[in-house]
């Protein structure tokens, strides 16, 4: 009972004190590795078990926490999912949790959500956390005994980790109330990233500290522990992190590329990417629109340490190699990796330090019909180094390797018949692939089977032939670079029309525009596949003299684009375009249709 003080002596009417807000009988925090806030448009959707489930929402606050009073939940029935939506640089994001029949009778249980407790949900569910959401029916799937287990079983992946942040070996992940301030559990998280690939179902786990990770399936988690990094530098993280923040938000002002506060995010005396300068990086970005004054945001930073190679960090420095995902009007377009370090506090960019682009992605195409499978080997020798071929050997590949070598066409690699042994030069014969992509190393089943572990790392060795393509013994080699691949290109039994796009049409043809130039509009129908996302269009055309192309960045639900087609004098003898693709782990999914007067 509340009692109200009267003044002197006397007598007055009392004002009722005002009445509290009601007490939660569910709460937490919602937490990625940084709290889910309003400002994230963070809200958390409560579903029942009843059929039909019935559900009621509560917004996130300025800290990441949520509340439902028990009037909210009154004849919902348990076990409940929890559901959390927010968005990063625009994307839309989903992290669950549940909620057991014990934890309601408490009348005041603390529930988070995070990246580890939609993973105990999946690997529970042998699902991704969303399906599980989306389907209802887990009344038997989320009981007390099993979340118990199921956090157990996490504890004991991740306890060198939580030791290290100071955090018991024991810890609730589901239940332990925290406060997302950098510290403790929330350390945990910003050290964490959790990968979930829908299409395999497989599942990575890995210290954004210094790269390592373990790995498994939803229906197979791994059992090794995490190793802790050899030392504790969640702040290192959290620096550069606000650092790449900065850089997304200048970018957003659309700057010249010679602007000063463009220029002090990078050494400008030693940067090198992919072979390119930072004049010509800097031309290339600014002048994106996409990228300059459109939504550009980075997420899932990762550390790891400087490769050997990397020569032009100063002595001393901290320094590290950062890979990190790129989002693009609201859609994760791609992973890559920069050098980073530190110069008297301020974190600053080299660029990847390669000389030349050596990347690997799983990869899906359909060319005129034909699908295909495997790995997309790319090298362009954009710094124009004078790379002639490269070998690239690991995982799923033949033991002596995969040949690529420069074709002589805007230094495009494509991938040989034969091994090392057969190189000739620009006269080397090229793999007969089944769906005509050049730089696409078909594979079977089992290749793709033999690839148990990811990211799965591979070596790749970029030569010079000494202007003698028949003499092996006197060639150059220029580096050997580590690139690996993040996610398992698909097996034959996923290999459907719904990954592809399609009626993919132009209007004017292609080759009608290239008589004088001009622009042409393609068309086409998004694939039927859901999380997919339209990331380029590319049209090639051809004269005897060569094939020029052009590239255009689209919008992640594009069906349509506008590209310009420049003048070709000669007869024209090819022409066609591609569609692509990505995935939320980064598959490249390309569809051509049939050349020719396209």
């Amino acid at each position: 009972m509340l009692l109200v003080a009267c003044g002197g002596g006397s007598s007055s009417t009392s004002v009722p004190a005002p009445s509290p807000p009601p007490a939660a009988a569910l709460s937490g925090t919602a937490a990625s590795g940084v709290p889910i806030t309003d400002s994230m448009n963070g809200a958390v959707l409560l579903k029942d078990s009843s059929s039909p489930a019935k559900t009621v929402s509560s917004p996130t606050d300025s800290t990441g926490k949520y509340s439902f009073t028990a009037a909210q939940i009154q004849g919902f029935v348990a076990p409940f999912m929890l559901q959390v939506s927010y968005k990063i640089g625009g994307a839309g994001y989903y992290l669950h949790s549940a909620v057991t029949a014990e934890d309601v009778v408490s009348g005041n249980a603390t529930i988070n959500i995070t990246p580890l407790t939609d993973l105990v949900i999946a690997n529970l569910g042998n699902e991704i956390a969303a399906t599980i959401f989306a389907n209802g029916n887990y009344s038997s799937l989320l009981t007390k005994s099993a979340l118990d287990g199921g956090v157990m079983a996490l504890d004991s992946l991740l306890q060198p980790v939580l030791l290290q942040m100071g955090v018991a070996g024991s810890v609730d992940l589901l239940r332990q109330s925290f406060t997302a301030n950098g510290q403790g559990l929330d350390a945990v998280l910003d050290a964490l990233k959790v990968t979930i690939d829908p299409a395999t179902k497989a599942e990575t786990i890995t210290n954004r500290l210094d790269n390592t990770s373990v790995s498994g399936t939803l229906s197979a988690p791994p059992t090794t522990p995490l190793a802790a990094g050899t030392t504790n530098n969640v702040t290192d993280l959290q620096g550069i992190t606000a650092r790449f923040n900065s850089f997304a938000a200048l970018m957003a002002t659309a700057p010249a590329p010679t602007s000063a506060a463009l220029l002090a995010f990078f050494d400008q005396t030693n940067f090198k990417d992919d072979g390119k300068n930072l004049q010509a990086f800097l031309q290339e970005i600014t002048s994106n629109p996409v990228v300059a004054g459109g939504s550009l945001a980075f997420t899932d930073i990762v550390l790891a340490s400087v490769p050997s190679w990397v020569t032009t960090v100063p002595a001393g420095a901290s320094a590290y190699q950062v890979s990190f995902t790129v989002l693009q009007s609201a859609t994760p377009n791609s992973r890559i990796d920069f050098i980073v370090y530190n110069s008297q506090g301020t974190w600053l960019i080299l660029g990847n330090q390669l000389v030349a682009r050596a990347t690997i992605t799983a990869f899906e195409g359909n060319n005129n019909s034909v699908m295909c499978t495997g790995m997309q080997l790319n090298v362009d020798d954009k710094g124009g180094v004078g790379i002639n071929y490269a070998v690239v050997t690991g995982p799923g590949l033949p033991a002596a390797g995969v040949l690529l070598y420069n074709s002589g066409s805007a230094n495009s690699f494509n991938v040989a018949a034969g091994d090392l042994t057969t190189y000739n030069g620009t006269s080397t014969t090229q793999a007969t692939v089944s769906c005509s992509y050049s730089n696409v190393f078909v594979m079977s089943d089992a290749q793709i089977q033999s690839i148990t572990t990811l990211p799965a790392v591979y070596t790749v060795k970029l030569y010079q032939d000494n202007a003698t393509p028949a003499t092996l013994s006197d060639d150059i080699l220029v580096a050997t670079y580590n690139p690996t691949l993040l996610a398992l290109p698909l097996q034959s039994a996923a290999m459907t029309s719904a990954l592809f796009a399609s009626n993919i049409t132009a209007s004017p043809t292609v080759v009608s525009a290239a008589a004088t130039g001009g622009t042409v509009t393609v068309s086409w129908t998004a694939p039927t596949a859901s999380g997919l996302y339209a990331n380029s269009l590319n049209i090639y055309v051809c004269d005897a003299s060569g094939c020029q192309n052009i590239d255009a960045n689209v919008a992640s639900t594009a069906t349509s684009a506008i590209i310009t087609v420049p003048t070709i004098p000669g007869a024209i003898t090819g022409d066609g375009a591609t569609v692509e693709y990505v995935d939320s782990v980064f598959r490249e999914i390309w569809t051509s249709p049939a050349g020719g007067n396209f």
